[in-house]
């Protein structure tokens, strides 16, 4: 898939198929942040099943495997954030194993998915893990139907490889590089340039400081597009329920600023 990104040389240029790939990252960023991450991992709100079926199928054509997979490593990293146990924790194992490295070596194909119960009782749900690529090659054939050849390799395999590393900078990143407001057990950050490439998931701190929100950006100047989405589907009821901090929450456990104290310099008599 990555050195077939090089094929966006050959194929004839446009403006149309840039579009294409804009709103093939997002549209599909916004089902990994908004489905696998906030609903499926957290269930931070709630909807219907049909509404539940396609959240899961557009996240599984994202090529970052089946939703009951995703919840279940995803609920032991927040069990075992930044100890020996958390399979991508960049101060335990590195960047490189945070970022890609556990997913490559196979060591972690097949969870224990007794932490997911609750998504594993929906046998669609079941079938969608089991058969990962089937709504992939769907989503290609799709960008075929869109823009030929040129829409395959622009509108799903740049996408998926540009998507794939934006998700996984949240994993190697957002444990190393940005602020600290809350005095979590871990070492996640919050960092704007993260919320920005994945629609509000940059949060990190926030995150796992409350993790079984909907909503990550939790002030107004912290820009979280994939609560707003959520918010304005919650206006027409296909979702509901949605859960967001409390007072009480937003001012817990902050990080007290380090005081530095001066040397007292003894008077000249």
């Amino acid at each position: 898939m990555h050195l077939s990104c090089l094929l966006v040389f050959v194929v004839p240029f446009s403006w149309s198929l840039v579009a294409l790939f804009a709103g093939s990252y997002t549209l599909r960023m916004w089902a990994i942040t908004a489905g696998y991450h906030r609903y499926f991992s957290h269930r931070s709100y709630k909807t219907s099943r049909a509404f539940q079926f396609l959240l899961a199928l557009l996240g599984t054509s994202c090529m970052q495997n089946g939703p009951l997979w995703w919840a279940s490593w995803h609920r032991r990293h927040h069990q075992d954030s930044d100890t020996f146990e958390d399979p991508h924790s960049p101060g335990q194992h590195g960047f490189w194993q945070a970022h890609m490295g556990w997913i490559l070596c196979g060591r972690y194909d097949n969870p224990d998915l007794s932490n997911v119960a609750d998504l594993a009782a929906f046998p669609e749900l079941r079938f969608l893990d089991k058969h990962k690529w089937m709504p992939i090659i769907a989503y290609a054939v799709a960008c075929l139907a869109i823009g030929g050849w040129g829409g395959v390799v622009w509108g799903f395999v740049l996408s998926s490889v540009v998507l794939l590393h934006a998700t996984a900078l949240i994993n190697s990143l957002a444990h190393v590089w940005g602020s600290r407001r809350y005095a979590t057990r871990d070492d996640s950050r919050n960092n704007v340039w993260l919320a920005l490439l994945t629609l509000g998931e940059g949060w990190h701190n926030n995150h796992h400081h409350a993790r079984a929100y909907a909503r990550q950006g939790f002030f107004w100047w912290e820009l979280d597009v994939s609560y707003y989405v959520l918010k304005v589907l919650s206006w027409v009821g296909l979702v509901w329920d949605l859960r967001v901090p409390s007072l009480k929450v937003l001012n817990a456990s902050r990080v007290v600023p380090r005081v530095v104290a001066v040397p007292r310099v003894p008077e000249v008599v």
